[in-house]
């Protein structure tokens, strides 16, 4: 087989591939038998239909037709892989000539992945933050764990922040009813912004049985949208009034909600998961600063195949995403006066940051040849596959669908963070003092806002 490569603008290659007329040959035979097994010729039984007969009612173009699904698909990987090429897209086959006794000749378009040209990646400037774990960080956990275990009792004193109220209520905007605006026996805790922001707030200090009027402007992407953005008025009956108690934070405290004994202990424990989950942040930061100063020195032109692939990926993760919160995409561009094709066009540009930073990766791990240990991929294949009933078989599973391969791609590139940290310098910062290379600022992806402005 010859192979001619000729290359193109934009990371476009153009292959010109010559396969032996053997192969030609062979699968024109191939072709034949197969059509002469499905096409049903009045007087022969599947499969007897003799080849004159056969190209007389089909034609020699559905015969090459079925030959060229046979001998293009192996030619051009086998082509592909002579060249070195990675091909990011599907190609566009064009065929020159196909005749029996003849060598086949066809030409394949394709985009492949771009070339990166890296600048500096070692010896990147990186500022590492302090970690400080201070007392009142302790306490706010402390605190945190005595709200979650409060109690709460009956009673008949007025409802202070913080209190368990049980209400019914009417609410009419200009006068009229709306969509949810009826309720009976709905618990508001005073002071938490609830599902109409603002109506707890205006019950702070009620007794049980008091009936009060509070007005609330409700939210602007409130999801009744004919009253969203408007002042509703809100008819409130208490019903109950439960005040919520802390228990003391001592010992018994501790027991109850640990698996410690004293509350020294509890809070030696509350400072260790703190230390480390400062230690992970930390490291993170650090990740992030590195590879945002090795991306920035590095020139890429990101193919746009793999942006709006990137892009649409990022949509439909999202689109799931809302559908967990119980919105449908329908109604996230009602609320948000847009359209489908409006919001995934907001992910291009978190999609092109990504693809280049892969390409960015992916070029250093090749400049340096790095490569994923046997032994790690293999537990990685083995946590992912364990809670699996046939673990065996889904890894084998995974070997042939291309999951195993992206694992590996995805370990190669933490390889490769790591090894852009190991070469990096590092200079230590006070707590919040940290901050992103210069010309480069920290931000966070970009997505469209969630409704409820979360």
């Amino acid at each position: 087989m010859n192979v001619r490569l000729e290359r193109l603008e934009k990371n476009k290659v153009r292959l010109e591939v010559e396969v032996e007329k053997d192969r030609v040959n062979a699968a024109i035979e191939t072709a034949v038998r197969s059509l002469s097994r499905r096409v049903k010729v009045p007087g022969f039984r599947p499969g007897r239909v003799p080849r004159p007969i056969l190209e007389a009612r089909l034609g020699k173009e559905v015969i090459y037709d079925e030959a060229l699904e046979l001998l293009i698909p192996e030619a051009y990987s086998q082509a592909v892989e002579a060249e070195g090429l990675d091909p990011i897209d599907k190609p566009e086959v064009e065929v020159v000539k196909i005749e029996e006794d003849q060598p086949l000749v066809f030409k394949a378009t394709v985009e492949v992945r771009p070339e990166v040209k890296l600048g500096e990646y070692k010896g990147l400037a990186v500022t590492k933050e302090k970690i400080e774990i201070t007392d009142s960080q302790v306490d706010a956990v402390l605190k945190d764990l005595q709200e979650r275990h409060a109690t709460f009792a009956a009673s008949e004193e007025p409802a202070a922040s913080g209190d368990l109220v049980m209400v019914d209520f009417t609410a009419t905007v200009d006068g009229q009813p709306f969509e949810g605006s009826r309720a009976e026996n709905m618990p508001l805790v005073i002071g938490t912004p609830g599902y109409f922001p603002g109506l707890s707030q205006g019950l702070e200090g009620v007794r049980k049985g008091e009936t009060r009027e509070v007005k609330v402007s409700l939210p602007e992407n409130f999801n009744v949208r004919e009253v969203a953005g408007k002042e509703a008025v809100f008819n409130v009956t208490v019903k109950e009034v439960h005040k919520k108690r802390l228990a003391p934070l001592d010992d018994e405290f501790a027991k109850d909600v640990s698996e410690f004994g004293t509350l020294a202990e509890l809070k030696e424990n509350i400072k260790e998961r703190l230390t480390k989950a400062a230690e992970r942040r930390v490291r993170e930061d650090m990740e992030n600063q590195v590879v945002r100063a090795a991306v920035a020195g590095a020139e890429v032109d990101v193919p746009e195949v793999l942006i709006a692939r990137r892009a649409h990926t990022l949509f439909h993760n999202f689109v799931h995403e809302l559908e967990h919160r119980g919105l449908s995409l329908e109604k996230y561009c009602e609320l948000k006066n847009t359209t489908p094709e409006k919001v995934e066009e907001e992910f291009r540009p978190a999609a092109k940051e990504q693809v280049k930073t892969e390409l960015v990766l992916d070029a250093i791990a090749k400049a340096e040849a790095l490569s994923v240990k046997p032994e790690k991929l293999e537990a990685a294949l083995d946590a992912m596959a364990a809670p699996s009933k046939e673990p065996e078989k889904l890894k084998a599973r995974w070997a042939e669908n291309g999951t195993q391969a992206a694992l590996e791609r995805s370990l190669l590139r933490e390889e490769v963070v790591s090894f852009l940290l190991e070469h990096a310098k590092v200079t230590e910062a006070e707590p919040g003092q940290a901050s992103a290379p210069q010309g480069e600022p920290a931000q966070a992806e970009e997505k469209p806002a969630a409704a409820g402005g979360e």
